[in-house]
């Protein structure tokens, strides 16, 4: 049988993981991404793929974002994605 050692039970606190960092982006024609901004330049070399969510709709602030997973051209794979909402842009991993 384990002792009971008189402390007090509690919750360790919630923390978020992974949460998205604004950067800035450059767009070619049609809104593409070609270069992202955070912790410094890079080109994009290639995009892997692209989604859209739209979510949440009966919220007062929905949910709608353009996702990009891109290759910089350091080799690195990035998610970034465009808040339709507000236009701005994020990275989603680091």
């Amino acid at each position: 049988m384990v002792e009971n050692t008189g402390k007090a039970l509690h919750a360790d606190p919630v923390r978020p993981v992974d949460l998205p960092e604004p950067v800035i982006v450059e767009e070619a024609a049609g809104g593409r991404p070609i270069a992202v901004t955070g912790k410094g330049r890079q080109t994009v070399a290639a995009i892997e793929d692209a989604w859209r969510i739209d979510d949440e709709w009966w919220r007062a602030e929905p949910l709608s974002r353009l996702y990009y997973a891109v290759i910089m051209a350091s080799g690195r794979r990035l998610t970034i994605y465009n808040d339709l909402v507000t236009g701005r842009w994020y990275r989603q991993n680091y």
